[in-house]
């Protein structure tokens, strides 16, 4: 065992008799009443991922699964403004006893410079029967702004949710053969995600999916009578004088191709949607 250093514990002796008067516990009324105002800004510079790591959900039963796997994903820098357009990580209170918010908001990305490149496959397991889906691959997926948002909910349990999101996909492909099969595929190029616009036009603001303090999402497990839990996402009905936001899905190609040959089917364009209430439950 090694001696204290002699001069450190001149040093410190005195100033215990100060730290101890410092150091006062504080009930939970006085704790109550602190507000902070906690965030941060960061970056993905030069970010990439890959692995052969499986995400799988099974039934309660276990009889049943689907699993998500092999995910490789990666994304471009602007290389003239790194660090100017930073994800923003804050923690937002809504006072009057109510539950803080926790908020990501993206970069809103305004040359378009930062693009993801994601490839990832699922397959589902009933009873060791597998089915393997094939490979979902995105090519040039740009975020324009938007963002998520969780708390807790108003009532029960979970997790409530905002989202809202601006985007546009250079091709989104399923490939039933797997992502390095030449063959069979579904391809739609140039989807625009967002806002709808009065004029039709292509999206410039975040379309609002959901929204924690208007509109709330929801992801929980509920319990049916038969004492079944199932996992369940949805997004609740407006509230009270909160109008549900428009958005806008624009696809200017849609594709299969196939070894009998290609079938284009053209664009596709729905100008409004309103995303009023939503309801998923995952069957036991």
């Amino acid at each position: 065992m090694r001696a204290a250093n002699p001069l450190l514990l001149l040093l410190i002796l005195p100033l215990l008799p100060g730290l101890a008067r410092a150091l006062e516990p504080l009930p939970d009324s006085v704790l109550s009443n602190i507000g902070g105002r906690d965030g941060m800004s960061f970056n993905l510079s030069n970010f990439a991922v890959s692995g052969n790591a499986v995400l799988r959900y099974y039934t309660p039963d276990k009889r049943s699964s689907i699993g998500i796997g092999n995910l490789a994903a990666s994304r471009s820098d602007n290389l003239d403004a790194p660090f100017a357009d930073p994800y923003r990580l804050d923690v937002i209170s809504r006072g009057a006893g109510r539950a803080d918010i926790v908020n990501i908001a993206m970069p809103q990305n305004l040359a378009g410079r930062e693009a993801w490149q994601i490839a990832l496959d699922f397959d589902v397991d009933d009873g060791g029967f597998v089915v393997k889906g094939g490979s979902v691959i995105l090519k040039d997926l740009v975020y324009y702004g938007g963002g998520f948002q969780w708390s807790t909910p108003a009532s029960g349990d979970g997790l409530a949710f905002g989202l809202s999101t601006r985007m546009e996909i250079g091709s989104l492909a399923l490939q039933p053969n797997g992502r390095d099969a030449v063959g069979e595929a579904m391809v739609l190029s140039k989807l625009r995600i967002g806002a709808a616009t009065e004029d039709g036009s292509a999206p410039v603001a975040p379309w609002r999916l959901a929204d924690v303090s208007g509109q709330a999402g929801i992801f929980n497990v509920r319990t049916d009578d038969a004492g079944n839990a199932r996992l369940h996402i949805g997004i609740n009905w407006p509230d009270a004088g909160v109008q549900a936001a428009a958005g806008t899905l624009q696809i200017g190609n849609i594709s299969f191709r196939s070894d009998a040959g290609n079938v284009d089917l053209g664009s596709s364009r729905i100008g409004s949607i309103q995303l009023q209430y939503l309801d998923i439950k995952f069957r036991p």
